[in-house]
């Protein structure tokens, strides 16, 4: 077990101002993650793991790190990710010996690894070897692994110089995404050394006791439910099962040992402070001065990311740094640190997480940290060197909110950078459309943006310069399924000055053809080369999550103007849609002026803090959803009128509903289907008031419509279309009455304002009169529940309540025929056997005379009834 920071300043940075972008053919890292159910037990893990270590740490703060993985590979998927390990090691601080490694079959059998399959070799390259010289991998390749065998190695690593001298520090964590079923850990060290050792997570046993001048600590952690990563989630580190272990009695006291060896390096020399003196002539001020040191070091530095507990922590001198015009984040803050110091402006570098962790975990250790900044106290801002795409006090989106350590001469203290502020961190899109009499689109789009959203405006004139601008251009629009040409005016996307602003003009291929009556189009929205308004801030939508997830402020906006020419039909423009809740609000207005159709967005998230609780998803979940099918709407065209087929915004469909305690009640199926029955694309639901006895859960799926016989839709009834289910659950226990007001918009654009009146109640006992010949077996009742298309949707529920006197009750799901009525739509359907489920009697042997059950039955669709048979045996 090691320390191993699980994060990597640049891949991070890149990855989410990725997310911020769109398009550019795949430069742009897909970020879209798929709804998916959270397996809860370990059975379900493609393998499991088992981890046994005991650490010896003696006074001179060396140490033994001897520690044994099993992995049960438990799936095939397991096999080629997991039978090949590899684990890093700093050869120049430590040793690491491969004791044994061997692939144990189900049966038995051990395989061993071959020498030759252990292989060590340099884990750097390219800029960052520079640093890491000596950081090795090695690589144990297993033989012969399939599905039951655990791979089975043990090492033995030798810590034979710390990073901060006459200090030891170790941490292990252990995800809950790889499944351990089992993890001992055992500390031993000289009582004297007072070595803090300490654990988070639940069901963890942790026993110390001294043998002699030895302090052991015996650590047990038991599994916990196996978790899959979730999309967007903090760090493992803020909530996962770990060990830490320090001789360090506090952060400060990490400082203050950062400090001793850092500080010393931004010494002033001659040549530092005759750069200091050009760049900043003819400037007075002295924050015109910070900017303009801050903007040159942005420039004129190379960043080569080093994880900061992975390599040393001893930075180069300044000068060094600047004769190089490379570095790591210490060597670029020491750099800058110095350039400021000639000018006599304060600086302190400051220790950082740079990824999901919000958290700084006790006993003290690196694990949590894995960056350096720079604080200015003069102004009250950190800012970041590295963070070359960044204004002057902007710090990349993974620094906000966190809790750091300040490193000064002769002291240091925990603080915490500022949380985001929505007015801070913008971006701007005003996109202009013209489509000519012979449907030709052609248009610009212009984007500014500020704070930690200019970075990715930014990043995406980098992208154009690397592919070339006319490629560029085409590649985005394919990208956003307008294919065309184009070209970008990059503007000064290349300077660190906020807004940064890119243009860009375009002619797409395909004419635009307005649609035929009652059919929906999409209008293009131009070229935008970041996330459209609701996209990136609040990450992605995961039903279920469980854990909290990383979540920022900001403001997007968006103006589209689409001029059309005269002989075209007119878009009809939508309602304007309002939106506001305690994380974010949203507004939408669309309207015509002349041939011009103007819509515009505005998306605010302004969430105090940049981790979020996991319940904070459900609460935004239905108007996140209202968001996306508002930025997507399609448009009819024709004379501007209301949409005729849906209620206005300012009326209210009143709907009652019976529901039985304690079951879940299907209330509504929402859908909507051009006149060929194919799906317009799912609504969204808004909660505007919740159920005060009760749960409301909305689910997308398939089901049948109900439009009436005289609707030209009718046919639509016999299949399955796309569609949102809402259910009502009520408390346990609740009757009476109860009500949901919601928001729903459809694919158009429009609003279907809903109140749903619900009374629970107890179920309806149904009374029934049954015959039975003495020693027969009766078929008292056979239950089923089809769709309008005669298939089945799904075997009831029977319970029952009082069993009879005089006989045996059975229970069995089947097949059998229906009996619908002649006027019923399902009349057909009584021609075809389908699934249902037979509730049975047979009277006691010999028994003639009166006996009766008592039934509950809980069709699929929620709703409940009892039935009472009378049984009357001959």
């Amino acid at each position: 077990m090691r320390q191993n920071p699980e994060f990597y300043f640049k891949v991070i940075v890149v990855r989410l101002l990725m997310a911020l972008l769109v398009g550019l053919a795949g430069l742009t890292l897909a970020i879209a993650q798929p709804q998916q159910s959270v397996p809860a037990q370990t059975s379900q893990a493609p393998y499991v793991a088992q981890y046994e270590g005991r650490i010896t740490v003696r006074a001179d703060r060396t140490a033994t790190d001897i520690f044994t993985q099993r992995l049960k590979i438990q799936k095939r998927s397991a096999i080629q990710t997991v039978s090949q390990q590899q684990l890093s090691f700093v050869e120049g601080m430590e040793t690491l010996d491969t004791v044994k490694a061997f692939t144990e079959k189900a049966n038995g059998k051990r395989i061993p690894v071959d020498r030759s399959n252990i292989m060590t070799r340099d884990a750097a390259s390219g800029p960052p070897a520079t640093y890491l010289r000596d950081l090795k991998l090695r690589t144990i390749i297993f033989p012969n692994v399939e599905v039951g065998d655990t791979l089975v190695m043990t090492h033995k690593r030798r810590i034979i110089q710390a990073l901060f001298p006459g200090h030891f520090v170790q941490a292990g964590l252990f995800p809950r995404s790889r499944a351990f079923t089992s993890i001992g850990i055992t500390v031993e060290a000289p009582d004297t050394l007072n070595l803090q050792v300490k654990t988070q997570g639940r069901s963890i046993t942790h026993r110390t006791e001294e043998s002699g001048s030895i302090r052991r600590h015996t650590v047990v952690i038991a599994p916990d439910s196996y978790e899959p990563d979730e999309a967007g989630a903090v760090s493992p580190l803020d909530r996962d099962p770990a060990i830490f272990i320090s001789t360090f009695k506090s952060y400060e006291e990490i400082g203050l040992a950062y400090g001793q060896t850092a500080l010393p390096k931004a010494a002033v020399t001659p040549e530092i402070a005759a750069l200091a003196h050009e760049i900043t002539k003819d400037i007075a001020d002295k924050k015109r001065q910070a900017i303009a040191i801050d903007a040159w070091v942005k420039k004129n530095t190379r960043y080569v990311a080093v994880i900061l507990s992975l390599g040393r922590v001893v930075p180069h001198d300044a000068t060094t740094v600047l004769r190089n015009k490379f570095g790591d984040c210490k060597d670029m803050v020491t750099l800058m640190s110095a350039l400021l110091a000639a000018k006599g402006i304060a600086s302190e570098p400051v220790l950082i997480n740079l990824g999901n962790a919000y958290t700084l975990p006790e006993p003290p250790t690196l694990v949590a940290i894995n960056h350096v900044i720079l604080y200015l106290p003069d102004f009250d801002l950190y800012d970041d060197p590295t963070a070359g795409r960044a204004a002057f006090g902007v710090l990349p989106v993974e620094a906000y909110d966190k809790p750091v350590v300040r490193v000064s001469a002769g002291s240091a203290k925990l603080a915490h950078t500022p949380a985001m502020i929505p007015d801070d961190h913008t971006i701007y899109t005003r996109t202009t459309i013209n489509i000519g009499a012979d449907g030709t689109v052609t248009g610009e789009t212009e984007q500014a943006g500020s704070g930690a959203l200019g970075m990715g405006v930014r990043l995406a004139g980098t992208l154009v310069e690397t592919f070339g601008n006319e490629a560029a251009a085409q590649r985005q629009l394919q990208s956003l399924n307008t294919p065309g040409s184009g070209h970008f005016d990059l503007g000064n996307s290349a300077e660190t000055n906020d807004p940064a602003t890119i243009k860009g003009s375009f002619t797409l291929n395909e004419r635009f053809k307005p649609p035929p009556s009652g059919v929906r189009a999409a209008i293009p929205y131009g070229m935008p080369l970041t996330a459209r308004p609701g996209n990136f801030l609040l990450g992605n939508r995961l039903s279920g999550r469980k854990s909290a997830f990383v979540c920022y402020a900001g403001r997007q906006t968006e103006d589209i103007e689409a001029t059309f020419a005269p002989a075209l039909p007119m878009p009809i423009p939508l309602r304007d849609l309002t939106i506001e809740n305690v994380v974010f609000s949203y507004r939408s207005t669309f309207k015509v002026e002349g041939r011009t159709l103007k819509m515009h967005r505005e998306f605010i998230s302004h969430v105090t803090r940049q981790s979020c609780l996991p319940e904070l998803e459900v609460q935004i979940a239905s108007d996140m959803d209202a968001v996306r099918v508002n930025v997507n709407s399609t448009y009819s065209f024709g004379t501007h009128e209301a949409v005729p087929s849906l209620p206005s915004s300012t009326q209210t469909g009143q709907m009652r509903r019976i529901a039985t305690v304690d079951h879940k009640l299907l209330l509504d199926f929402l859908y909507s289907l051009d006149p060929d029955c194919s799906s317009k694309g799912f609504a969204a639901v808004r909660v505007v008031e919740a159920p005060k006895n009760g749960k409301l859960a909305t689910e997308q799926g398939t089901g049948f419509p109900n439009f009436a016989k005289d609707n030209p839709r009718h046919e639509c009834n016999a299949r399955k279309i796309d569609g949102v289910s809402v259910f009502y659950e009520p408390n346990s226990g609740f009757i009476g009455p109860d009500s949901i007001a919601l928001d729903v918009i459809f694919p158009s654009g429009s609003l279907s304002k809903r109140r749903y009146s619900i009374d629970v109640k107890p179920p309806q006992t149904v009374e029934l009169t049954r015959f039975v010949a003495a020693d027969q077996k009766l078929r008292l009742e056979f239950v089923y529940a089809l769709n309008p298309d005669c298939s089945s949707i799904g075997y009831a529920t029977v319970n029952v309540l009082e069993g009879p006197k005089n006989g045996k009750v059975a229970i069995e799901n089947g097949t059998g025929f229906t009996n619908f009525p002649q006027n019923n739509p399902r009349y057909e359907c009584n021609k075809r056997k389908t699934d249902g489920v037979s509730v049975l009697y047979e009277p006691n042997e010999g028994f003639t005379g009166a006996d009766s059950v008592t039934a509950e039955i809980v069709f699929p669709y929620g709703n409940a009834t009892k039935r009472h048979y009378s049984i009357e045996v001959r």
